[in-house]
């Protein structure tokens, strides 16, 4: 099997050094540089010299600066779309670093005292402590605002990117412009001739025709049955079948049950082509493919595609199709945020891809 080629999404790339830093240091470093350059004047004022408010500054919008980097790592460890318990991690991990600081401007003034607003006096240690957590609040809810705008930008991209492969395998399985209804009449009669010759030639020809109109049937369909396309997959297999004959032995099974489920359509597809594609390259004759489809409990969908063989790495040169697992991969982020699972693993001669996605 194929490995996916995991691909980054950046916003504004140019060819310069100033593209090679990440978009979160981009606005790291403009925003302290605008919010010290917009206060510097008033603490010069509060300190009385420009010694003091230098020394005001780096202590006070430095600490400040790396407690961000901190709060940024929390917020990374603990991230979820649950809006009340990510407000809550806000709140306690601002309040935490908020007396941390505070109790470093309390140490820094046992041991440095000089004239002026530096000067680190206890009856506006709770000034203090209220204005740095205030920061400290506002950085966090500016970093998650523009983190949810720039994350949305990034989703509609790799949207729209999807939605252009989408078309454009619409358009090369479809690039002859053959009226549909034509094609099949033309499958059916073909089928009838050679049937009575070569049998195995008459249900290739059959299944060819099942795969291409439920290709052509569900082309545009967001979600489908699972049946359906399970019953395609078995007609995909059933003509590699007749077309590698003995070198190749496929198994499926599916919990009656789950026919009915609704999943994005073309989801088992991609699994099955690349256990054929891939798979023929490091298995032993025949290679042998098993599709088993089941629920995992009464919430989650199990799907599992495994074919024997080893894992390959990509060539550098090769590039994901539009049914490739990282298309794949993308299609179910976006439409199962953080509800799924895409597990690849290889062990004693096997390579197994199993997919968790809810039951809608």
């Amino acid at each position: 099997m194929h490995r996916p080629s995991a691909k980054a999404f950046s916003i504004g790339q140019c060819p310069s050094t100033f593209s090679h830093i990440s978009l979160f240091w981009r606005f790291q470093l403009a925003g302290w540089a605008v919010f010290v350059a917009v206060t510097f004047p008033l603490k010069i004022m509060l300190a009385g010299s420009l010694t003091d408010a230098l020394i005001l500054c780096a202590v006070r919008d430095g600490s400040s600066f790396f407690l961000t980097l901190g709060l940024r790592r929390i917020y990374g460890a603990f991230w979820s779309n649950d809006v009340g318990r990510m407000v809550a991690v806000i709140v306690v991990s601002c309040s935490v670093a908020g007396l941390l600081q505070n109790g470093f401007f309390f140490l820094l003034h046992s041991f440095v005292s000089s004239e002026g607003e530096f000067r680190f006096a206890h009856s506006k240690a709770f000034d203090v402590l209220y204005e740095r957590t205030g920061l400290l609040f506002g950085w966090s809810f500016l970093y998650f605002g523009i983190r949810h705008a720039v994350e949305g930008v990034q989703r509609d991209l790799r949207l729209a990117l999807i939605e252009s492969e989408k078309r454009q395998a619409q358009l090369q399985m479809l690039r002859s412009q053959v009226n549909p209804h034509f094609l099949f009449n033309a499958l059916n009669s073909i089928q009838v001739n050679v049937e009575s010759v070569n049998a195995d030639l008459g249900r290739m020809v059959q299944s060819l025709s099942d795969f291409l109109r439920f290709s052509l049937d569900h082309s545009h369909n967001d979600f489908i049955p699972l049946g359906r396309e399970y019953d395609a997959m078995r007609s995909y297999l059933q003509v590699e079948k007749i077309r590698f004959r003995n070198k190749l032995e496929f198994h499926c099974e599916i919990d009656e049950q789950t026919r009915a489920v609704l999943v994005p359509g073309i989801i088992l597809q991609p699994l099955v082509e690349n256990a054929v594609k891939y798979g023929r390259d490091t298995s032993e004759p025949p290679l042998r493919i098993t599709v088993q489809v089941a629920r995992r409990d009464v919430a989650m969908l199990k799907i599992s595609v495994s074919n024997s063989g080893e894992w390959l790495e990509p060539a550098p040169r090769e590039k994901e199709s539009h049914l490739g697992l990282q298309s794949l991969r993308d299609r179910l982020g976006l439409i199962y945020p953080e509800k799924y699972s895409l597990n690849i693993a290889s062990q004693d001669g096997w390579v197994t891809i199993t997919i968790l996605i809810p039951v809608l």
